[in-house]
């Protein structure tokens, strides 16, 4: 009986890591420009800088704030792609730079 016990709790413990990596949904990258870039300096001595972009996509803007510097120029193409409260950046190096979102703003696009 307890090498039953054991043979299943191995069992179990090689499916449930296989099981949580079914659940990883892949990110749906969107194309987009950042319109605007301000470094903001934080904290009592002032010593912490954050990094304030705003982000425009196909019908909405952006506002987001990062720890880290993105290298990024201004009105250039780049992709990103949405969580529930992130923004996932890719940079010009191809590295993901997760940003705080701010605000969200909907437009319409004139015709």
């Amino acid at each position: 009986m307890a090498g039953r016990l054991t043979i299943a709790g191995i069992l179990l413990a090689l499916l449930v890591p296989a099981s949580l990596d079914a659940a990883v949904v892949p990110r749906r990258w969107q194309d987009g420009e950042i319109l605007s870039r301000k470094t903001v300096s934080t904290g009592r001595t002032y010593l912490r800088k954050q990094y304030v972009y705003r982000v425009k996509a196909f019908n909405r803007t952006y506002l987001v704030v990062s720890d880290i510097p993105l290298h990024l120029d201004l009105y250039v193409p780049m992709r990103f792609s949405t969580d529930r409260r992130h923004l996932v950046i890719q940079d010009a190096d191809g590295q993901e730079c997760k940003a705080a979102i701010l605000q969200v703003a909907h437009y319409r696009a004139r015709l």
